[in-house]
C-alpha cells in the first residue's frame, strides 16, 4: 500500500521559526531600511559610533542571509538547521552587544564632556559676585509672578550673566521649581554654549538606541531559531 508523505510546506518560507513575527522581522532585517529602523542610521549619529553601528548592521545583514541559505540547505534536516541557526544567532548577538556597549560608553562620554564644558562656561566669577547676587534677587521676584518665568527666560537669552546665574545656582536660591529650572539650564546651554549643547543632545540621541538594540537582540533570539528543536541535536547518537 502506498502511503502519502504527511509533510506540509512551511507557511513562512523565509523563516525557520514558523511565526508571523519571526517572518516579519527577517523580511525587514534583510533590507537596509529595516536595519536602520532596528539599529539606527549610522549616518545620522555621532561619528564616534559610526563604525560600531556599521558593524551591527553588517552582522544583522549577514546573519539574516545565512538563515536564508540554511532554509535551502539539502544536507541538513530541520533539527540540524535550527542547531546551526542557534550558532548564527549567538554570533550576531555578540556583535550587537559589543556595539551597544560602545554606543553607551560614547553617550556617557559625550554627556559628561557637554556638562563639564557648560559648567566651565557658566562658573561663578568672584569679580561678578555683586551682580550675580542682584540677578538672583531679580529672578526670585519674577518667579512669584504669573508671567515671571517668561520674563526670566527672555532675560537669560539676552544676557549671559543671567544665564550663568540660572545655570550654577540651586533652584531654591532663584525660586524656580525643578522642572522650570532644568528646562532653563538646558536652554541656557543651547543659547550660550552650543558645542556643549550638541554634545549633550547627541548623547541623548545615542542613549535612545539602547532600547532599539535590546529589542533587536530579543527578536534575533526569537526569530533565527527554535531553541527546543536546536537542543534535540544533543540527543544525537554518536557511532
Amino acid at each position: 500500500m502506498n502511503q502519502a508523505t504527511n509533510t506540509l510546506a512551511p507557511s513562512y518560507t523565509n523563516s525557520l521559526v514558523q511565526t508571523e513575527a519571526a517572518s516579519s522581522f527577517l523580511s525587514l532585517a534583510a533590507t537596509e531600511t529595516g536595519r536602520k529602523a532596528f539599529l539606527g542610521d549610522p549616518e545620522k549619529f555621532d561619528s564616534g559610533v559610526g563604525p560600531d553601528l556599521t558593524n551591527a548592521h553588517i552582522a544583522l545583514r549577514d546573519g539574516v542571509e545565512t538563515i536564508g541559505r540554511l532554509l535551502q540547505d539539502p544536507t541538513r534536516n530541520d533539527v540540524q538547521r535550527h542547531e546551526v541557526a542557534g550558532v548564527v544567532a549567538a554570533r550576531t548577538i555578540e556583535v550587537l552587544e559589543k556595539s551597544k556597549a560602545a554606543i553607551e560608553r560614547r553617550a556617557e562620554v559625550l554627556y559628561g564632556d557637554g556638562v563639564a564644558q557648560a559648567e566651565r562656561e557658566f562658573a561663578p566669577r568672584a569679580s561678578h559676585a555683586a551682580l550675580e547676587s542682584e540677578i538672583r534677587a531679580y529672578i526670585r521676584e519674577q518667579a512669584k509672578e504669573p508671567d515671571g518665568p517668561v520674563k526670566v527666560r527672555a532675560a537669560m537669552l539676552e544676557s549671559k550673566d543671567v544665564a550663568a546665574v540660572i545655570y550654577h545656582s540651586p533652584g531654591f536660591l532663584v525660586g524656580l521649581n525643578d522642572a522650570t529650572h532644568s528646562k532653563l539650564r538646558f536652554e541656557a546651554t543651547e543659547r550660550w554654549v552650543p558645542d556643549a549643547y550638541k554634545r549633550m543632545t547627541d548623547s541623548i540621541a545615542l542613549s535612545e538606541l539602547t532600547p532599539k538594540f535590546i529589542k533587536a537582540i530579543g527578536s534575533i533570539r526569537a526569530s533565527f531559531y527554535n531553541p527546543t528543536l536546536a537542543a534535540k541535536a544533543k540527543l544525537r547518537v554518536q557511532i
